[in-house]
C-alpha cells in the first residue's frame, strides 16, 4: 500500500499541470524498486474538486502514479470514500484554509510553480503543526477519526490478503490528502533505531521529517509468510530525507484505531 498525498493543487481544487508532472517524476524515481509487481491499482479519497479526468485530485493523484508503473495486471481505478473528507464525523476544529492562505505569501499568485510549490509546503507545515499540538476534545476526536480511516483501510487488506494466491505482488497507491497521513503515523509508527531503542509514534512530526509534501508517500508492506500467515507490517518511506530506519505498524494501535473508527461511524 502506497499511501500519497495529492499533487499541487490550483486555488480552485484541481490538479496543476506542474502537481502531475512532479507526481510522475517521483513515480519514475523508484520505477526500479516496483518492478515485478503482477498487479497495480490506484485507489484515493473521492473528496474535492473534479479535474479535467471526471477524478478529484487525490485519486487523480494516485491514478497518474499508478500508470507509470509496469504490470502484467491494471486494476480499475476507483474512489476510496473512507480516505477523503467527506464522510468526517468530527470536522477539523478550526479553519485550515484560513490558517493556511495566511501563511502563503503575498505574491503567491505570480510566484513560478516549483515556488508555489515550496510555499505552499510552508503553509502547510504551520496549519498542521497547529492541529497536531491541539489538546482540545474535539481535536483529539478528530486526530483520531483521520487515523482510524487508515487503519480501517489497512485492516481491510490484511483480511483480503488471506486469499490472494502465492506468489502475486500488487503495488496499491492510496491517494489522501495534507494533514492526514501524518495522525495516523503518530498513532501507529514504530521505529527502531540503531542503538536499539523502540520508539512508538513521535512527538512531533520533525522527528519523521515534516509534513507530507505534495505528491509524497509513504509506504505498508501487507504479507504473509510461506505458511499463510500475516507478516510484521513493515513501513518505509519513499523521500531519502526521512528516516531509513527500521519500522513498523503497532498492530494493537491499529486494531484500537480501526474499532474507533467502526463504532464511529455505525452511530453515523
Amino acid at each position: 500500500l502506497k499511501f500519497i498525498r495529492h499533487g499541487l493543487r490550483a486555488p480552485s481544487g484541481e490538479l496543476t499541470d506542474y502537481g502531475k508532472e512532479i507526481t510522475r517524476q517521483k513515480a519514475r524515481e523508484i520505477k526500479s524498486e516496483t518492478e515485478g509487481f503482477n498487479v497495480v491499482g490506484a485507489m484515493g479519497s473521492d473528496s474535492g474538486q473534479i479535474g479535467l479526468t471526471g477524478m478529484p485530485r487525490s485519486l487523480e493523484t494516485a491514478d497518474i502514479f499508478a500508470s507509470e508503473i509496469p504490470a502484467n495486471k491494471r486494476l480499475t481505478t476507483r474512489g476510496t470514500p473512507i480516505l477523503g473528507y467527506n464522510m468526517q464525523v468530527n470536522p477539523i476544529p478550526f479553519d485550515w484554509d484560513k490558517i493556511y492562505d495566511k501563511n502563503l505569501p503575498d505574491n503567491f499568485a505570480i510566484l513560478s510553480d516549483e515556488e508555489k510549490n515550496k510555499a505552499s509546503k510552508v503553509a502547510q507545515e504551520v496549519v498542521l503543526n497547529h492541529f497536531m499540538s491541539l489538546q482540545t476534545p474535539e481535536a483529539i476526536d478528530c486526530r483520531k477519526e483521520i487515523a482510524g480511516s487508515f487503519a480501517r483501510v489497512i485492516d481491510h487488506y490484511m483480511r483480503a490478503i488471506k486469499g490472494v494466491k502465492s506468489g502475486i505482488r500488487a503495488l496499491l497507491p492510496q491517494g489522501s490528502h495534507g494533514g492526514r497521513m501524518e495522525p495516523f503515523l503518530k498513532d501507529a509508527l514504530v521505529r527502531h533505531l540503531p542503538n536499539g531503542e523502540e520508539i512508538h509514534g513521535f512527538d512531533n512530526i520533525g522527528e519523521i521529517g515534516g509534513a507530507f509534501d505534495s505528491s509524497e508517500t509513504f509506504n505498508v508492506e501487507v504479507a504473509t509468510d510461506n505458511n499463510g500467515d500475516l507478516k510484521e507490517l513493515k513501513v518505509s518511506f519513499d523521500n531519502p530525507e526521512r528516516p531509513k530506519d527500521e519500522m513498523h505498524l503497532d498492530l494493537g494501535k491499529l486494531q484500537e484505531l480501526k474499532d474507533f473508527y467502526i463504532s464511529l461511524h455505525k452511530k453515523s
